[in-house]
This record gives structure tokens, C-alpha cells and sequence, in this order.
């Protein structure tokens, strides 16, 4: 992303001077220049993040952070291309900025506060060295006419918001967001691993609520509520660092509506 900004300090990488083994960003077992082993170091990833700060400006940063779905998560719903309704027209997600004014599918106008970026690349999982990396590609219309106009990539752990009579009679629900891959079938909604890097986005809304995209209704970005008693201090902090914008974690605010697991929906729609 590149926006006009005053600058902000991230993360550090790895003492480049001290590690001569390029496993060290892999996770592996280093050697120093003077020979003596080094514990493995975690591996890391490149984020980037823009944001509105309190007196209306967009800053931006990039840092290096933990490679761990808690991160990734963060910054990978959305794939570069994907169009957004906003109160000035469509805009593709690479061209949105911080204070722009987006309209949810809950019948709202909030505004874009965090704007987030990584790059997907093709081969393992950062995260598990078994695991290929895999993106859902909902095909045209797969969901009905105009949803999604054109195809729609979702990152790994994007949400769809799902509003369906089911819901309703199972759960008592109007509406629940639901995991992505829990539509996968084969045909009109099919996981792709990347041939080559993809750019993926998330954003921040004031509040949190559903974007519309390409037909489509996707969760913006929210951690999940009780997020800061699962993790620990150190990580915590670093975690609440990629969002300057906000003093924490509750500045994100309640969900929109309630989440069902990847086995709660495909028990639902089977």
C-alpha cells in the first residue's frame, strides 16, 4: 500500500549482522559468525498497515511480526481486485483508504479506520511446514444472481456473512458469519493454491460489521471477543501494536453478529 503519511516505527528484524544462515527466517536452527549455535528463531512475516489517527491523518507502517494465523488473520481476507460498496461508488480493496466511508450490509455507513496487507505466497504454510497454502475462489453467481459479480478470492480465514432460513429455525439466528471454506463443493466454490505471490487485504471499521463486496457480504477485521485472556503478555502486545488507531483490543467493539465454527455451518448447510 502506499498512501501519503508521516512515518512509524515497526518491528525489527533478526540481527542480520549476527545470523550468516538464511534458516532463521524459517525457523530454523542459525549459526552466528562466531560459530556458537543459536536457538531456532520463530518465523516471522511482513505486514503492512495504514490507519486514521486521531487528528485525520493516514499512517502507515510495515513490521515484522510472528507468522501465526493470530497475525495473518489480521491482514488476509480479501484478495487485491476485490470491489467495495463505499458511499462514493465501488472502490477495489488496493485503492481503499483509512476514513473512507464504506456501506455494510447491515445498513450502515462506518468508517475504514485500519487498512492491512501481506503477501500470500505460493508453496507451504507459514505456519505448518505439511499444510499448502489454499484460497477460496467463489465463482460468478455461485451464491445467486450478482453474488459474487466478478469471481470473489477469500483468504484463509475469511468470514461470509450468512443469512439463511436454517439459521433461523436451528439457531434462532438472523444472521451468523461463517468461514469461507465451509462452502467449498468442488464446483462454484473451490480452495486454490496460489501459482504466484497474491497481495490480500483486511479492514477496520469503526464499527464492526459485514462489507459489501461484489455481491457478497464479508466480515471486517475483528480479533473475536476474549481474545486478550487467550494469548499471552508478550504476544499481546505485539498483536495490539498492528492497531495504533485504537488505545485496545475493546476499541473494536461487540461482533456484528455471532460466529459459527467451520463444523457448526457445514452441519447447518448439510
Amino acid at each position: 500500500m502506499s498512501y501519503p503519511h508521516r512515518s512509524a516505527v515497526g518491528l525489527v528484524s533478526p540481527d542480520a549482522d549476527k545470523v550468516v544462515n538464511v534458516a532463521a527466517r524459517l525457523g530454523r536452527a542459525t549459526v552466528p559468525v562466531d560459530g556458537r549455535p543459536l536457538r531456532a528463531m520463530p518465523l516471522t512475516r511482513r505486514y503492512e498497515a495504514a490507519w486514521l489517527s486521531p487528528s485525520g491523518d493516514i499512517e502507515q507502517s510495515t513490521r515484522l511480526a510472528p507468522a501465526t494465523p493470530l497475525f495473518e488473520e489480521a491482514f488476509s481476507a480479501l484478495a487485491r481486485g476485490s470491489v467495495i460498496q463505499t458511499a462514493a461508488g465501488p472502490v477495489a480493496i488496493e485503492d481503499l483508504l483509512p476514513g473512507m466511508q464504506v456501506l455494510t450490509a447491515e445498513g450502515r455507513s462506518e468508517t475504514v479506520t485500519w487498512i492491512g496487507s501481506m503477501m500470500v505466497y505460493p508453496g507451504t504454510s507459514a505456519t505448518t511446514s505439511d499444510d499448502q497454502v489454499t484460497l477460496t475462489r467463489i465463482t460468478a453467481e455461485a451464491f445467486g444472481q450478482g453474488r459474487p459479480l466478478p469471481d470473489l478470492v477469500l483468504g484463509p480465514r475469511a468470514r461470509i456473512c450468512l443469512r439463511d432460513t436454517r439459521l433461523r429455525a436451528q439457531m434462532g439466528l438472523e444472521a451468523a458469519y461463517v468461514p469461507a471454506r465451509a462452502f467449498v463443493d468442488g464446483v462454484s466454490v473451490i480452495e486454490v493454491t496460489p501459482a504466484a505471490p497474491v497481495p490480500m487485504f483486511h479492514v477496520v471499521l469503526e464499527n464492526h460489521g459485514s462489507l459489501r463486496v461484489a455481491g457478497m457480504e464479508i466480515e471486517s477485521y475483528h480479533p473475536g471477543e476474549g481474545i486478550a485472556e487467550m494469548i499471552g503478555p508478550r504476544m499481546l502486545s505485539l498483536f495490539t501494536a498492528i492497531f495504533p488507531q485504537m488505545p485496545g483490543l475493546t476499541g473494536l467493539g461487540p461482533l456484528a453478529h455471532p460466529r459459527l465454527t467451520r463444523f457448526e455451518a457445514e452441519g447447518l448447510l448439510g
